[in-house]
C-alpha cells in the first residue's frame, strides 16, 4: 500500500481531509460562483449544490457511523455543537454584514423581502420560504435577495439536525427489538428514506418544479445517496488503482457534462440530479486515484485543495457581493465588475477561513466549555441575527401607517387630483405624473386590496375548483346586482366597485379564481401555470361559474375582466393554446341570452416584469419616474381576444381605462402622487380606490 494510499485509509477512518474532497468541494463552489457570474458560459453549475449535498452526506453519516461503532451511541449535542462550532461563525457574520450593507444600499420597498430572507437564513428555513414564494403568484416575481443562496445551506442544517436523531432512534429501536447489527438496521432505513425522497423529487419537479427545487423532501435523497456510499463500501477501488483512475476519471467527466450542458431550462433536481449526483459518488468512491492515467494529481494540485479549503467562506460572500454591488454603484454589473466580485469573494473567503471559521472551530473557550454552552453561545447569536432581520421587516409597516392616514386624507381632501382622477384633463392638475410626499415606494409595494392577495377570501387558488364569492357595495338597499369574473386583475377593483357601490345602490358579486378567465374554455393555458392541471381546474371552476350566475336571478349583469396577456402569450411547454375571442363569446351569449348585461373592461396597461415601486424608488428624483411606453404596455386591441369579443358583439358594454393612465405614447405609473402599481401588474389598493369615480359611472351607464 503506498504512503498515499495509507494516509487516505486513515482520513476515512479518522474523519481527516481527503484530497478528493476537497477537489470535489472546489468543483462545486467554481461552478456555483462562475454561474452566477457568467451563467453562459457555464450554463449548468448549479449543479454544484448537488455535489455538496452528497459530499456532506457521506461525511455526515460515515462520522455518526464511527461513533455508534466505538461508542455505541451517538452523543447529540457534541455533534450539534461541533457543526454549529463549524458552521454558524462565518454564516453569521456574512448575515450580519449583509443586513448592515442593505440597510445602508438597498431602497426600503425591498426591505421587506430581504429582511425576512436573511431571517430565513438565520434560523436555516430559506429554503422553505423561497419554496413558498416560488408558488405564491405575488413573490414569483421577487427579486434575487442577497441571501438567495442559503436556501442549501438550511436544506444542509436540516439533515444535520433530523439524521442524528433518526439514528438515535432506530439504535432505542435495534435495543428493544434485540437487532445485531446496528448498521444494518440504519443501512435499511436510509435505502427507504433515500428512495422515497428521489420518487417525491421525480413527482414534485413535474407537478410543482419552481417549489420542487427548494424543497428539503425532494433533495433528501443526495444526502442519502452519499451517506449510503459511506456504509456500503469500504475502499473497493482504493486496492486496484487502475479501476480507481477509471471510476474517478469517468464520475468528473460526468459532472463536467451537466455542469456543461444542463441549463436553467433543465428539469431540476428529480432525474437530471441523478448524473452529478452519480458523477460525484464515482469520485469519492475511486479515491484519491493513483497511477500515471489517474486523475489523482490534477485533484491534489495546491490550488485546488486551497479553493476546497475556502469553499463554504466562498459560497457564503459571491451572491451578496454579485446583488448588492449594483444597488451600490446604480449600475449593471459589466464584465470588470464580476471580474472584481469573484477577486473581492476569494479574498474575503481566505480572510473568513482563517480568522473566523479556524478561530472558531478550535477554540479553547469553545471547545472546553461544553457542548451546551457551545451551542448556546452559537444559537444566541442565531437570535440576534434574526430579531435584527426581524427590525429591518418590521420598519416599512411602521411607515405604512402613516403613509396609509395621509393617502386617505389627501383622497378625502383633494379627490381631484390625488390618484387616477389627476390625469383627467378637465381635472387641470399641475404636474400630474410628478414625485410627492405620498409617493412611497416601499407602501406600494405591500399595498394589497382584498381580490388580489395570494391568501385571499375572496378569490379561488389555482388548483381548488368550487366556488367561492364576496360581496361588497350595497348589502342592503341595492337596486342593482352585478357579478364580477375573472382573476386577480378582476380582484384588483374590489377597493373601487365596493365603495362604489355602497354610495350608488349596487351590490357586486365576485366569482374570482387566480389565473383564470372565467370563459370554461378548454386547454387555454397561461403563463401563471406551472403543470398541465391547472388549465382544467380553471375550466372546471369557469363552467361552475357561468352556471352560477346564469341561474341567479338576482344577478342584472356580469362584468368580466382579466391579465389578458397571460392568456394570449402562454408558455409552449404546457401544450394548451391562447385564449380566443370565440371563447369569450361562447362564455357570454347564454348570459345575454339569460336576459343579463354583459360588461367587459378591457385589461389595464402593465410593465410587464418590472418591479414598479422598486423602479420608482431608483428614480424618485425624476418627473414621470419608470413610465412605459404605450406600445409594449398595452396589447394592440387587434391582438387582444377580450377586446376583439366584445367589438363583435353589439349587444356587449366596453369599458377601456387606457386613455385614464396612458397618453398617446406612455403608460404612466405615478399618476396623482400615488404609485399605480404593486410588482409590475397589479393595481394598489390605494390606487383602485380613486378609480371609483372614474369606473364607476361607466358601469352604471352600462346597467
Amino acid at each position: 500500500m503506498t504512503r498515499r494510499q495509507i494516509r487516505e485509509d486513515a482520513a476515512i477512518k479518522g474523519g481527516g481531509i481527503r484530497p478528493e474532497i476537497q477537489a470535489l468541494r472546489a468543483i462545486a463552489v467554481l461552478s456555483v460562483v462562475v454561474y452566477h457570474l457568467w451563467p453562459v458560459r457555464l450554463p449548468g453549475g448549479f449543479v454544484g449544490v448537488d455535489i455538496f449535498f452528497v459530499i456532506s452526506g457521506f461525511l455526515i453519516v460515515g462520522h455518526l457511523m464511527r461513533e455508534i461503532d466505538r461508542t455505541g451511541s451517538v452523543r447529540l449535542l457534541v455533534f450539534w455543537a461541533r457543526r454549529a462550532r463549524r458552521l454558524l461563525p462565518a454564516s453569521l457574520l456574512v448575515l450580519a454584514v449583509t443586513g448592515l450593507a442593505v440597510l445602508m444600499a438597498v431602497p426600503t420597498v425591498q426591505w421587506q423581502q430581504f429582511y425576512s430572507e436573511i431571517g430565513a437564513s438565520a434560523l436555516y428555513v430559506q429554503n422553505w420560504l423561497l419554496a413558498y414564494n416560488a408558488v405564491d403568484y405575488l413573490a414569483a416575481v421577487n427579486a434575487p435577495s442577497p441571501v438567495e443562496h442559503f436556501w442549501s445551506l438550511s436544506v444542509e442544517e436540516q439533515f444535520y439536525l433530523a439524521w442524528p436523531l433518526v439514528i438515535v432512534l432506530l439504535l432505542a429501536v435495534g435495543r428493544l427489538r434485540r437487532v445485531s447489527s446496528r448498521r444494518s438496521i440504519v443501512v435499511g432505513v436510509l435505502v427507504v428514506v433515500t428512495a422515497a425522497s428521489l420518487v417525491y423529487s421525480i413527482y414534485a419537479v413535474a407537478v410543482t418544479p419552481s417549489a420542487a427545487y427548494f424543497v428539503t423532501t425532494a433533495r433528501a435523497w443526495e444526502f442519502g445517496a452519499g451517506g449510503l456510499l459511506a456504509l456500503l463500501t469500504q475502499g473497493a477501488a482504493r486496492s486496484r488503482p487502475l479501476r480507481g483512475a477509471v471510476v474517478s476519471w469517468l464520475g468528473l467527466t460526468i459532472i463536467a457534462i451537466t455542469v456543461l450542458c444542463y441549463s436553467a431550462a433543465t428539469p431540476f433536481p428529480g432525474i437530471g440530479a441523478i448524473p452529478p449526483v452519480v458523477g460525484t459518488l464515482l469520485v469519492i468512491w475511486a479515491g484519491s486515484a493513483t497511477g500515471r492515467w489517474s486523475p489523482g494529481a490534477l485533484l491534489g494540485l495546491r490550488p485546488v485543495q486551497w479553493v476546497g479549503g475556502v469553499s463554504y467562506s466562498l459560497y457564503l460572500w459571491h451572491w451578496p457581493l454579485i446583488v448588492l454591488v449594483p444597488f451600490v454603484t446604480a449600475q449593471p454589473l459589466d464584465g470588470k465588475a464580476r471580474v472584481l466580485i469573484l477577486a473581492s469573494a476569494i479574498l474575503l473567503a481566505y480572510i473568513t477561513k482563517r480568522f473566523v471559521e479556524e478561530p472558531f472551530r478550535v477554540h479553547a473557550t469553545l471547545t472546553r466549555r461544553g457542548a451546551g454552552k457551545a451551542l448556546a453561545l452559537t444559537l444566541g447569536c442565531t437570535v440576534i441575527v434574526a430579531l435584527g432581520a426581524t427590525l429591518g421587516y418590521c420598519q416599512p409597516f411602521i411607515a405604512s401607517y402613516q403613509i396609509s392616514a395621509a393617502a386617505a386624507a389627501a383622497i378625502r381632501d383633494n379627490p381631484r387630483c390625488a390618484g387616477a382622477p389627476a390625469a383627467l384633463p378637465e381635472n387641470q392638475c399641475p404636474q400630474p405624473y410628478a414625485v410627492t410626499t405620498l409617493t412611497t415606494p416601499a407602501y406600494a409595494e405591500t399595498d394589497i386590496g382584498r381580490g388580489v392577495q395570494s391568501v385571499d377570501e375572496c378569490k379561488q387558488t389555482f388548483d381548488a375548483t368550487a366556488v367561492m364569492t364576496c360581496d361588497i357595495g350595497d348589502l342592503a338597499t341595492a337596486t342593482s346586482t352585478v357579478a364580477l369574473v375573472g382573476d386577480s386583475h378582476a380582484g384588483q377593483y374590489l377597493t373601487a366597485l365596493d365603495e362604489y357601490g355602497q354610495a350608488n345602490h349596487i351590490h357586486f358579486i365576485t366569482y374570482l379564481k387566480s389565473w383564470c378567465a372565467g370563459t370554461g374554455a378548454s386547454d387555454v393555458a397561461s403563463f401563471g401555470y406551472d403543470v398541465p392541471e391547472r388549465m382544467q381546474s380553471c375550466t372546471d371552476w369557469g363552467r361552475s361559474v357561468l352556471a352560477s350566475v346564469s341561474q341567479n336571478a338576482a344577478i342584472n349583469a356580469v362584468l368580466f375582466t382579466d391579465y389578458t396577456r397571460s392568456y394570449v402569450e402562454p408558455p409552449p411547454s404546457l401544450g394548451g393554446r391562447p385564449i380566443a375571442a370565440g371563447d369569450f363569446e361562447k362564455a357570454w351569449q347564454p348570459l345575454l341570452d339569460a336576459g343579463k348585461r354583459v360588461i367587459v373592461i378591457r385589461d389595464l396597461p402593465n410593465a410587464d416584469k418590472e418591479d414598479i415601486p422598486a423602479c420608482v424608488a431608483t428614480h424618485l428624483a425624476q418627473y414621470d419616474p419608470c413610465s412605459q411606453p404605450r406600445a409594449t404596455a398595452t396589447l394592440d386591441l387587434g391582438q387582444d381576444p377580450l377586446s376583439t369579443a366584445a367589438a363583435q358583439m353589439p349587444s356587449v358594454s366596453f369599458i377601456d381605462l387606457t386613455d385614464d393612465l396612458c397618453d398617446a405614447t406612455t403608460c404612466h405609473v405615478v399618476i396623482g402622487g400615488f404609485i399605480v402599481y404593486f410588482g409590475s401588474n397589479h393595481l394598489t389598493q390605494t390606487f383602485s380606490r380613486t378609480l371609483e369615480s372614474i369606473v364607476g359611472p361607466q358601469i352604471r351607464s352600462a346597467l
